[in-house]
């Protein structure tokens, strides 16, 4: 197993998405792939913000827009950056 896959393990484990079948998790990777810098670019917006779901109503925006589903996925995005950082 590869850091990056440890980290999204830790993501799993750290918000709760560890019931994920290998296409639900695929599937979650890839909204996360493509929200990733949409959510870099609301924490450049509103740095005073501490997660993305907090960014995203602070910019009015809804998960949706940004490519993620509202149960959870900002949630995981952020925690997987976060062990992202410490690998």
């Amino acid at each position: 197993m590869n850091a990056y896959e440890r980290a999204v393990q830790r993501a799993l484990a750290t918000t709760g998405h560890t019931h994920l079948t290998a296409r639900q998790l695929v599937a979650l990777l890839d909204r996360i792939e493509e929200a990733t810098p949409h959510a870099q670019h609301l924490q450049r917006l509103h740095p005073g913000h501490a997660t993305t779901r907090n960014r995203l109503h602070a910019a009015g925006m809804a998960s949706t827009q940004i490519g993620l589903h509202d149960d959870g996925d900002p949630e995981f995005l952020d925690a997987l950056l976060q062990e992202l950082a410490h690998t």
